[in-house]
């Protein structure tokens, strides 16, 4: 299976500890892929400063394919990590440059088995081009102007619902689910998660690991669920579900216990 993610890279800064990590949920998605042994293309703007240096060299050095990426002339986008009441503060530095995909760009993209698009990779508009099956990264919206935009146009969808109750999970799904994508899927950290595919509701209970840093760790999630769920070979559609949350949840839970995304810093270059 080969996977593109569209869209977001960011240098994340830790101060406190004097290093830098490579994040952005699009290029998560793609280290994210190849450590799970598939080929993985990123396609997104990097800047030409050292931290635009690094995120290029990071993906390359970790098996990401990045040929068809673009540089531009100006800092890569970061953001300042920092600890406050125990827990990790995010602060935006430099914003991600917004996409334009040529056709020449369009003709690439569709030549992979699975695109992973989200809120911030700025492709919207480009949606209705892009042929193989599309996962889309909503986060935490909770917007049916938004749902009712995208849904169509996509075929999972991917929700973040950290501080919802199971029946607003059920209930959000299910709304994505009415505006147009019938594969939706919600994680909630420790309270685990649940996928709505074709009107059936299904729960996944998480592992409870302690975690060193749990950035990155929805990324993972719906990398291992997507990638599960599209390559399957269980026999029925409710085992391909079943089998797709229990490995996104150990393949995220393994995630955590790394510092940044996926581990691989580097010296902080202030």
């Amino acid at each position: 299976m080969k996977i593109i993610a569209i869209g977001d890279n960011v240098v994340d800064l830790y101060p406190a500890d004097k290093k830098m990590f490579l994040g952005g949920h699009a290029a998560n998605t793609a280290v994210f892929a190849t450590m799970m042994g598939l080929e993985a293309a990123y396609f997104g703007t990097f800047g030409n400063d050292a931290r635009g240096d690094f995120a290029r060299r990071t993906l390359s050095e970790l098996g990401v394919d990045i040929s068809h990426s673009l540089q531009y002339d100006g800092p890569n986008a970061f953001t300042t990590m920092r600890l406050s009441d125990g827990k990790r503060q995010k602060t935006v530095g430099e914003p991600v440059q917004e996409l334009q995909l040529s056709p020449d760009d369009i003709a690439y993209i569709n030549t992979f088995d699975l695109v992973y698009l989200n809120n911030e990779s700025g492709a919207d508009a480009f949606l209705s081009a892009i042929t193989p099956p599309k996962v889309y990264d909503f986060s935490t919206i909770d917007d049916d102007r938004v749902f009712k935009k995208i849904a169509p146009q996509i075929d999972l969808a991917y929700l973040s619902g950290k501080a919802k109750s199971d029946d607003d999970v059920e209930a959000l799904c299910r709304r994505v689910a009415a505006a147009g994508c019938d594969q939706v899927v919600c994680s909630r950290g420790l309270r685990g998660s649940a996928a709505l595919v074709k009107d059936t509701m299904s729960w996944q209970q998480a592992l409870g690991v302690k975690a060193v840093d749990p950035l990155g760790a929805g990324d993972a999630y719906i990398t291992s669920f997507a990638a599960t769920l599209y390559s399957s070979s269980k026999p029925t559609l409710d085992a391909k579900v079943s089998e797709s949350l229990s490995h996104a949840t150990k393949f995220s839970s393994a995630q955590v216990r790394v510092p940044g995304s996926f581990g691989h810093g580097a010296a902080l270059i202030a």
